[in-house]
């Protein structure tokens, strides 16, 4: 489910929440799973690695199940959680990936020097064309994290999955027009490092994900044996968010923000582990009188 849909169905998340809290298991399940897929693509954008990304999910829905009977309902749902998911992700600790990827000037050192004469085929781009795609993407998330965290959450919220500006700043606690500004110059930071140094961007740039790739294969750090994207995970986050936010419309932007609005939109089961734990803790089914 993605949340921020323009017909998202609030009285759903309404009913669920009053169903859970008068403890009904089964409503608090459904909350869980209607929201963990969008907060896990939220937590990956902000630190790349797949079990910091399933950790920091756990995180916020053990804090949503613990708070869930504070929601007054003068706010959305959706609102009060996704602020309580922002809020947690800005100041939760530095994830491995945070810690090895820290500046601009450091992540192009590595781009100019990382398997820099490597070369591959037309035939082997086609044939490995899955494994690019990966690299790249893995490069574009590496990229995100030379943001600080606060440009990052701006920048993931407004340019990765095209939420409008008065939503957005409301999840931040923020002016609209606050979030704009600090949108842009997200933009403008990512915009000017790929121009500088990105291929896909600028032809004249030597950087190639395909030369990338090859090395890696070399290295045996990427296995060609194995598909690198699951058909139940190649659906894009573009594909989940449809409507386009009218401030990335321009043509010049669009260019660029299309590298991360195609990037996979994934699926996860961090809640089953938490469904099957947490709802069965004592203290939760006290809290709640789940039955």
């Amino acid at each position: 489910m993605y949340p921020f849909i323009e017909k998202y169905d609030e009285s759903l998340d309404k009913a669920l929440v009053t169903q859970a809290c008068d403890g009904s298991r089964l409503a608090m399940e459904k909350l869980i799973r209607l929201h963990q897929r969008f907060i896990y693509n939220v937590a990956l954008k902000l630190v790349r690695d797949a079990d910091d990304a399933a950790d920091l999910t756990q995180e916020v829905l053990i804090r949503m199940i613990t708070k869930l009977s504070l929601y007054n309902g003068t706010s959305s749902f959706r609102t009060w959680l996704y602020r309580m998911v922002t809020n947690h992700f800005i100041s939760s600790r530095r994830k491995k990936a945070e810690k090895e990827v820290i500046s601009f000037n450091k992540l192009g050192v590595v781009i100019d020097e990382l398997h820099d004469n490597e070369d591959m085929s037309t035939d082997e781009q086609v044939q490995y064309s899955d494994h690019i795609t990966d690299v790249r993407n893995n490069c574009m998330s590496s990229m995100l994290l030379c943001l600080d965290r606060q440009q990052r959450v701006v920048f993931v919220l407004g340019g990765v999955f095209n939420i409008k500006s008065t939503i957005a700043s409301a999840l931040l606690d923020i002016t609209p027009e606050n979030f704009r500004k600090q949108l842009s110059r997200a933009k403008a930071d990512l915009f000017q490092f790929m121009n500088h140094k990105c291929g896909l961007i600028n032809p004249e740039n030597p950087c190639r994900c395909f030369k990338k790739t090859k090395g890696f294969i070399k290295e045996g750090k990427i296995d060609v044996t194995t598909q690198t994207f699951k058909p139940e995970y190649q659906q894009s986050i573009f594909s989940v968010s449809v409507a386009k936010n009218e401030e990335l419309d321009d043509l010049m932007e669009g260019k660029y923000l299309r590298f991360f609005t195609s990037q996979v939109y994934t699926n996860t089961n961090v809640g089953d582990k938490l469904i099957e734990t947490l709802l069965f803790d004592p203290q939760i089914k006290k809290l709640f009188h789940l039955n």
